[in-house]
């Protein structure tokens, strides 16, 4: 397409190409200056007669005007998206339209969204498209589905993902967060001071103090992925573990000082009662177990007591990486088993740069086995590449920040549901806090984004050196 100066068409923006009942709807991805032959040879000449006879301005024929606008003149490359018939858009566009009959206008998003089904009825404001146009998205486009937020740092994506959690709580859904940088806690408080009206369903949970489990609560399962994936217990010592488990259950006798006792007196190999030991010790040190029933927390109790929908934010922050993938394992594995026997409701997993606490087989769990128990995960990082590419095959929804590194870019492109033209193009010029929105939840129409400020305190801000500090040579 060739725009005129006048028309203001921005990378991001939808056409539409009208010629009889049908119209082809473009996206623009690019765009870049006319290049008509000889126009740098006509620039470097009027450049140079300036200089040379500044007092000459007459231009009665308007010459000067004329080819102002041909060098302002604007090529934009676009991606056909599909066709408008009938006030439906299909995703077919094996047309194309008329050069010289077709007449060319803006299509805005809101048109746009119009001519597709919606997705659902509780909708996600996350910010405004169109320079001013109120945007969002359905929950019900997140609920079953996998989403990923990626962009490099301090580009917007924890602040995208607290506006997605506190719209979540708003109709009534339950998340789990693994917070790694103490920043969701406050998702339901103003930057004001006040409260909002689901700040009283936010439970911040730290584990060792708040987050301690008794092992009769746990179960036998989650604790053996524990020890078989957290703290690499051989296949024959996990064997007796089980056995040992078996007998103290069964006695209603399930403790660690029973568990310990029991391991002492267990007739079985040496190496075999070394391994029980050294993993036994691990569970008693990390503090995340206890016999006390009131220091106990029970993850079936927070569904029972948040009828309308609640987020339990598990703090990561501070924890030693052993402990923090510990935590994991206990939570997601009872998860699964609660979701398993229908205990309590689906939930939206929050997962904070993933990477550094999931196994490498959670990965797959996450977006298989448990995505149909109903755990539907929100992956949120800054490291595209730390996600396996065929986890992002099977991703439902991107919200893509900026990142200019060719690699990240390259990795992205292969596994969106958008061509790789639109997301190097679009993505590498987005300022702060504008996001390309890609999948389900846009129907395959890639959006650009300008997400709303987020009415929350500062949280999870990084600590600076120089920060409040006053300059030497400025006290006088």
């Amino acid at each position: 397409m060739i725009a005129s100066p006048r028309e203001t068409v921005s990378v991001g923006d939808y056409l539409v190409a009208s010629e009889a009942q049908r119209s082809l709807v473009m996206q623009v991805y690019d765009e870049r200056y006319l290049d008509v032959e000889g126009i740098e040879e006509e620039i470097a000449r009027e450049e140079v007669l300036s200089a040379s006879a500044p007092g000459v301005t007459s231009d009665p024929t308007e010459l000067t005007t004329i080819s102002t606008l041909i060098r302002d003149m604007r090529i934009l490359l676009c991606k056909a998206r599909g066709t408008l018939a009938g006030g439906r858009l299909t995703p077919r566009a094996n047309w194309m339209p008329s050069r010289t009959r077709s007449v060319v206008t803006r299509l805005m998003i809101e048109e746009l969204a119009g001519a597709v089904e919606p997705l659902g009825v509780r909708n996600i404001r996350l910010g405004t498209v169109d320079a001013q146009s109120p945007f969002g998205i359905p929950a019900e486009a997140l609920d079953g589905r996998i989403t990923v937020i990626t962009g490099k740092k301090e580009s917007g994506k924890s602040h995208l993902s607290k506006i997605l959690l506190r719209s979540l709580l708003e109709n009534r859904a339950y998340a789990i967060v693994f917070d790694l940088n103490d920043e969701y806690g406050t998702v339901g408080q103003r930057r004001d001071g006040t409260e909002s009206d689901q700040a009283r369903k936010v439970r911040v949970v730290r584990p060792g103090r708040d987050l301690k489990f008794s092992l009769s609560s746990v179960g036998i399962r989650p604790i053996s992925n524990l020890l078989s994936h957290s703290l690499d217990m051989p296949g024959t010592s996990l064997r007796e573990f089980g056995k040992i488990w078996e007998q103290l259950d069964n006695r209603d006798e399930l403790s660690l000082a029973s568990l310990e006792t029991a391991i002492q007196m267990w007739r079985c190999n040496e190496f075999v009662r070394d391994a029980l030991f050294a993993r036994y010790h691990t569970l008693a040190s990390c503090g995340l177990f206890t016999d006390s029933p009131h220091q106990q927390f029970d993850l079936q109790d927070f569904f029972t007591l948040n009828r309308s929908g609640g987020a339990l934010v598990v703090s990561l922050s501070g924890i030693s990486p052993l402990n923090r993938k510990m935590v994991v394992e206990l939570m997601l594995s009872k998860i699964v088993e609660l979701l398993e026997r229908r205990k309590i409701p689906p939930v939206f997993l929050f997962a904070e740069e993933a990477h550094l606490y999931l196994r490498d087989t959670y990965w797959e769990d996450l977006i298989t086995r448990m995505r149909h128990f109903g755990v539907f995960t929100i992956f949120i990082t800054n490291q595209p590449d730390a996600i396996d590419q065929k986890i992002y095959r099977q991703v439902d929804n991107i919200f893509l920040y900026n990142f200019s590194n060719d690699s990240d870019l390259d990795l992205i492109s292969q596994a969106s549901m958008a061509d790789a033209d639109t997301v190097k193009a679009i993505v590498r010029t987005l300022p702060p806090r504008m996001c390309l929105l890609l999948g389900y939840a846009v129907r395959d129409l890639p959006v650009v984004v300008s997400v709303d400020h987020f009415d929350s305190p500062p949280s999870g801000l990084t600590r600076r050196f120089f920060e409040d500090r006053v300059e030497v040579g400025a006290l006088s």
